[in-house]
């Protein structure tokens, strides 16, 4: 990952590769105060060659005697419709273009507009950190970073501790970030549960966060039917991943619970899914990971709160050990459920899992998953689909989305789409049809919260990179670690109103 300084410092008189933000006019207007020298260099390609639109860069040489040797122009976008995500964008791609002109070091000074100063220099640590993510661990040449540091230039001491506290959470954010993409993007022969389960264990290991598995034995031994029954037609066991990190010292016995899907490949079972971008079911695990990644950075950063992850981790494929359409199973709060579709597994799985977190009495819960592809025909790719029971718990989540750039969108749980799920046979169906089907997946979730302070978030359209998914510097082909940077802000303005 590139490295990070921060220093006192003026624009334009630090040598190296200058980089100037823009805002888009007729002509670009820039972002920062400029000295003289620099802001007739810069007069002279601003509203030529260069127009400011976001994500937009242009380099040139200086052929300055002193002061910078080259100047990066980099677009912001119009001021009126400025936002967080819009230095993310800015910056990761003048990282990317640096790189690809192999500069090895570059500076900036801090835009002082409309947002205060220590989160845009996370959000502009985050658009760098986040946009020289590769997964290249499968290629014979893996690709040379090198672009190696970025100074972030402010203009007083006063200013160093707040900017330099900034930039040193946004590095333990985006480690949690690249740890989600990393497992998400992992293919599934090399990533089937046990695997996983030991992937987290070294993670758990390095941060500083306990790992407890739960193995197929102790998963009937503790009644956690959907896990069992979804798990079963692979040779490959299912697992339950406990994280736990205590960063209040015992002080606190109620933890903020975070639930995650992973399924590390989804066939759809006996209800196979057509072959076509079946591939992509790989992804299928990206909650479970974002949940690794979430526990990773909040003990990098030593939150002073209980966190409690909980990780059920399946394959489901078909055999003659499979479960099958009209199963009834049994789940660990002992409500059951018919099965309709294997291909409906991760409510199945998600359901043991919530049970379990309501026994820990926590504060809240919050649940990631690959869950509905009726979630992308509601939503699309650009957001992720929010349920809740609890209204003051989703806002706070909404708060985070915006300051985050991920993207979230509530929909309805009225008491009515639970009549969709009503058996003849069992407590509930699996599925409710097709009208409504990311809302009626919320509707069998919240079946297993009973009444403690419950998010649910469908992240299939958000977890990966796919045909209509808006195209943003710092989110590379693949697996996007959505959730991580959304929760763990969360949980980080959670820790300041606690204390």
């Amino acid at each position: 990952m590139v490295e990070f300084k921060v220093k006192v410092g003026k624009i334009g008189l630090e040598e190296g590769v200058c980089i100037i933000p823009f805002y888009e006019h007729d002509p670009p207007r820039p972002a920062i105060e400029l000295p003289e020298s620099i802001d007739k260099l810069v007069s002279k390609v601003a509203g030529r060659g260069f127009k400011g639109k976001l994500e937009e860069v242009y380099i040139f040489p200086t052929f300055l005697d002193k002061g910078p040797e080259k100047i990066a122009l980099v677009g912001l976008g119009e001021r009126n419709g400025l936002e967080l995500d819009s230095f993310r964008r800015a910056y990761g791609r003048a990282a990317i273009r640096l790189d690809e002109s192999i500069i090895e070091s570059a500076n900036s000074a801090l835009v002082k507009d409309v947002f205060n100063i220590e989160d845009i220099a996370q959000s502009i640590v985050e658009g760098v950190s986040l946009s020289m993510y590769r997964f290249d661990r499968y290629k014979s040449e893996n690709r040379k970073e090198n672009l190696k540091t970025v100074t972030l230039l402010v203009e007083d001491n006063t200013l160093l501790d707040r900017v330099e506290k900034s930039v040193e959470t946004a590095e333990k954010i985006c480690r949690g970030v690249y740890t989600a993409r990393d497992l998400t993007n992992m293919p599934s022969i090399d990533c089937y549960p046990e695997k996983f389960a030991e992937m987290v264990y070294d993670v758990g290991r390095r941060a500083g966060f306990n790992v407890t598995v739960f193995k197929i034995d102790e998963l009937k031994e503790m009644g956690m039917g959907g896990i069992v029954a979804v798990g079963d037609g692979s040779i490959h066991k299912p697992v339950l991943v406990m994280l736990e990190y205590d960063g209040t010292g015992g002080r606190d016995d109620r933890p903020y619970v975070i639930v995650g899907k992973a399924v590390t490949f989804d066939s759809g079972g006996i209800s196979i899914k057509p072959s076509e971008k079946m591939e992509e079911m790989k992804y299928d695990k990206a909650g479970g990971a974002a949940v690794v990644g979430i526990l990773e950075s909040i003990a990098l950063l030593r939150l002073p709160i209980r966190v409690v992850g909980l990780i059920p981790c399946v394959e489901n494929l078909p055999s003659g050990t499979a479960f099958r359409p009209g199963d009834i199973i049994r789940f660990r709060n002992g409500r059951t459920a018919e099965i309709i579709s294997t291909d409906a597994e991760g409510r199945l799985i998600l359901a043991d899992a919530l049970s379990y977190a309501v026994e820990h009495k926590p504060k809240a819960i919050i649940d990631l998953a690959t869950l509905t592809g009726a979630c992308i025909i509601a939503l699309g790719t650009h957001a992720s689909g929010l349920f809740t029971n609890n209204q003051e718990l989703a806002e706070k989540i909404k708060k985070s989305a915006e300051k985050t750039g991920e993207k979230v969108w509530q929909l309805p749980l009225w008491k009515q789409y639970k009549e969709q799920l009503k058996s003849d046979v069992a407590d509930l169906k699996n599925v409710g049809g097709r009208p409504a089907g990311a809302i009626t997946a919320a509707a069998f979730l919240s079946e297993f919260v009973d009444n403690i302070p419950w998010v649910h978030l469908d992240i299939a359209g958000t977890a990966y990179t796919q045909e209509t998914t808006e195209q943003k510097s710092y989110i590379p082909k693949g697996a996007t670690g959505v959730g991580v940077r959304l929760i763990i802000d969360y949980l980080i303005e959670e820790a300041h109103q606690r204390h």
